[in-house]
């Protein structure tokens, strides 16, 4: 079979968990020539260990600007063929995921972007409530297809996708794939959602990583903010009480005790708090936004 795909993926001292990722793409259903893997090493100061293990059809790059995105971006240039894969380096494809990537780029020809599904995965064999939480409100890529958006965990597109909306924001830090959404909305790009092209992504399994999360997205739209950043000078204390959707959605999942779904809330409800304090650290203190 002839090189047909590109897979595109950024790293940022993250070795361990991206070699699972390439263990997973080794293993595809699809032979390798079928497809390039594009590895976009995204840190100024970190070579590429010596124990990586590269599949055959793998080949690593580097990109010294700041961000996924930049990196992605990197990844295109990069890529040989003009069917595009992207997913995130803590991803573990399905061995299907890209056969049956091909096939749903052969069975709508005049689309140019899909979507498939990620699945939030346990670091263990039990959830914890951080990870639960995560599961309920992270990467919900079926319910975001309805809204003409979806996350770079996985996405797969046509160049000609780039070529009439542009490459992603390579100035984002964080939510580039969703602004590159809307660009594509814009543009009337429909976005069809595979169910079978599948990739495992971990759930955040501590607070602590929930909240370094939320303060990369806030900081990343307060950092964009430009002439608007003054609306985030004002903390958003009516926001305190988390979203009661979130709550019925808990309620609903026939896997959650009551002591978890309250559980789930609590940890919601110092999410938010948090989120109040980092607002005012970057707003009021002039804090730095980290790249975390």
């Amino acid at each position: 079979m002839s090189l047909t795909a590109s897979v595109i993926i950024p790293t940022y001292h993250s070795w361990s968990v991206l070699q699972r990722c390439l263990d997973h793409l080794a293993d595809q259903t699809a032979g390798p020539s079928a497809f390039e893997i594009i590895v976009v090493n995204n840190a100024e100061h970190d070579d590429v260990p010596e124990d990586l293990v590269l599949p055959q059809n793998a080949r690593v790059i580097w990109e010294p600007k700041p961000g996924s995105y930049a990196a992605r971006n990197a990844g295109i240039a990069e890529a040989k063929t003009d069917l595009l894969f992207f997913t995130d380096a803590d991803c573990t494809p399905r061995r299907g995921y890209i056969e049956n990537g091909l096939r749903t780029f052969k069975e709508h020809p005049g689309i140019l972007r899909f979507s498939g599904a990620v699945v939030l995965e346990p670091a263990g064999s039990d959830w914890t409530v951080p990870e639960i939480y995560d599961r309920l409100t992270c990467l919900q890529q079926e319910r975001y297809a309805r809204q003409g958006r979806a996350a770079t965990a996985n996405v797969f597109v046509r160049r000609a996708a780039f070529e009439k909306v542009g490459l992603f924001d390579g100035e984002a830090l964080s939510g580039g794939d969703m602004e590159w959404s809307r660009r594509a909305q814009a543009n009337g790009l429909e976005l069809i959602y595979t169910p079978d092209v599948i990739v495992g992504h971990p759930a955040r399994e501590s607070f602590d990583a929930l909240a370094t999360k939320a303060r990369r997205i806030l900081g990343a739209k307060i950092r964009s903010a430009g002439n608007f950043r003054f609306r985030y000078y004002i903390p958003p204390i009516k926001k305190i009480i988390p979203p009661t959707k979130l709550l019925r959605r808990a309620i609903k999942d026939p896997e959650l005790s009551s002591r978890q779904v309250f559980q789930v809330w609590g940890c919601a409800y110092r999410l938010r708090l948090a989120m109040i304090a980092e607002q005012m650290r970057l707003t009021w203190l002039r804090g730095t936004h980290e790249r975390r």
